[in-house]
């Protein structure tokens, strides 16, 4: 990356049942700094566009956006509708981050063909042709991992985010397992490859799952090894996917992140919403 862009940061919010404690919410990601709010496209939670209509309505300054819609769950005609009526709604707040779902579970109890990675890709190449086919004037995001996912995004999106994991074989409740830093530094460099002169037009975005607060890194990462013994200590301190240490520690490392993988766009789960927030406050400067 030849230019850094400024920070941004969202917080992947869940909606939750009954409609002061989502306002709440809301307002208190919107107070604590938060940029953007995103919700899922799960099956067992709110629809996401009426949730995000919802936040709008208690908000006045963050962005709103799917995190990410499951292509599978939606005839690109009638996305396109509620995505531009969203947007005339919100004054415009409306982003719109897409996939092609991962757990397999949701479509077998929505009725729909799993499939295969292929035929799952080429249902999310269709609803994004669609989507621009339809001038549909909300930024797009495509989140992913593999050749052809991150292709798409090379050619369709606003935004690529970076999928730090990837999707355990067999699993039908869509179990993940993380990818190493030097994995990412290959599936960067592949994106940027494929993007060409697009590269440096396209955001660059990852959702960290964890946010760990600790004064002593090294052994945070060493009991974390239970969890993931897969990977070293000193590779679960490199995961992107992963902050741990000290509010500063953290802001050090998410510029470290940006100078290495270009991440710029930067979600974090609800559960973390207020211990990320102290981190927002220390990379004030290097906020757009």
């Amino acid at each position: 990356m030849t230019t850094l862009r400024p920070f941004r940061f969202g917080v992947n919010l869940v909606p939750t049942p009954g409609v002061s404690s989502w306002r709440e919410t809301c307002r208190t990601a919107e107070q604590s700094g938060y940029d953007v709010i995103a919700v899922p496209d799960h099956l067992g939670v709110h629809s996401p566009f009426i949730a995000m209509m919802a936040a709008a309505a208690v908000t006045e300054r963050v962005q709103l956006t799917t995190f990410v819609l499951n292509s599978a769950f939606w005839n690109p005609v009638l996305l396109a509708r509620d995505l531009l009526t969203a947007h005339e709604l919100t004054g415009g707040r409306v982003e719109a981050g897409l996939g092609t779902g991962y757990v397999r579970a949701e479509f077998e109890t929505a009725g729909l063909d799993w499939g295969t990675a292929g035929t799952r890709v080429t249902r999310l190449a269709d609803t994004l042709a669609a989507l621009r086919t339809l001038a549909v004037p909300t930024p797009l995001m495509v989140g992913g991992n593999g050749d052809r996912v991150l292709g798409l995004a090379a050619e369709h999106a606003d935004t690529v985010s970076f999928s730090g994991a990837t999707l355990t074989p067999g699993s039908a409740r869509g179990t993940l397992r993380m990818i190493t830093a030097e994995a990412m530094d290959e599936r960067v460099a592949f994106f940027a490859e494929r993007a060409g002169e697009r590269d440096s037009q396209v955001e660059r975005n990852t959702l960290v799952q964890s946010v760990i607060a600790t004064d002593d890194r090294a052994a945070t990462a060493k009991a974390m090894r239970s969890r993931m013994p897969y990977l070293t200590a000193e590779q679960i301190l490199q995961l992107p996917t992963l902050l741990i240490g000290t509010p500063a520690q953290m802001a050090e490392t998410l510029l470290e992140r940006r100078e290495r993988f270009g991440f710029s766009y930067v979600c974090v789960q609800e559960r973390y919403l207020a211990a990320f927030a102290p981190v927002i406050g220390l990379l004030g400067s290097a906020r757009g």
